[in-house]
């Protein structure tokens, strides 16, 4: 298995932790008023916004446990942006429990949801999360893929275009790192 620190600096860290604990804070709470008020896509929705926050603030086994709890919610709602955002989510937790495989499936799930539902959004950050995921397994030529399919929606919607050219940047230089040139 390569070594993934050439890509440790692609995981987003919050810039304020404080904030980033308040954020946190208010979508539990926004998440318990959603539940009080039975509204199912609204407790989807925080819930992918909630396990975001907590892998982001490096809690993936509190973002896992919570995600793989609104599984049943996810599939039994009509096909809307959200869920596509809850299954990107939850394929980040599983990536970072190590829990590749299980990751695999559900960045498939979210890039063929938001492909055809036209979500490039989601798609390319799917793709790019996927394409993390794929070089910590040492799958380089399909990170390579993802990130590049990613740059490429991420051209067309003027988004976060950085990130993408820093880490096939990143992919070229390990790979050159591995074959000793």
């Amino acid at each position: 298995m390569p070594n993934p620190a050439p890509f440790e600096f692609m995981r987003f860290s919050a810039p304020d932790p404080e904030a980033l604990a308040r954020r946190i804070e208010q979508s539990r709470a926004d998440l318990a008023a959603a539940r009080a008020a039975g509204d199912d896509a609204t407790v989807l929705d925080l819930v992918a916004d909630l396990g975001g926050l907590l892998t982001t603030a490096r809690q993936e086994h509190a973002a896992l446990t919570l995600l793989q709890g609104h599984e049943a919610l996810a599939q039994s709602l009509p096909l809307e942006e959200p869920i596509a955002w809850f299954w990107t989510a939850l394929a980040t937790a599983e990536q970072y429990v190590g829990e590749r495989q299980l990751a695999d499936g559900h960045f498939a799930l979210a890039v063929a949801l938001a492909d055809r539902r036209g979500w490039r959004r989601i798609e390319a950050m799917a793709l790019h999360h996927w394409g993390r995921s794929l070089v910590e397994q040492g799958r380089l030529d399909d990170a390579d893929e993802r990130f590049a399919r990613a740059l490429r929606l991420r051209e067309a919607l003027n988004h976060q275009v950085e990130s993408s050219h820093a880490a096939l940047a990143a992919l070229a230089q390990l790979r050159t790192e591995r074959s000793g040139t």
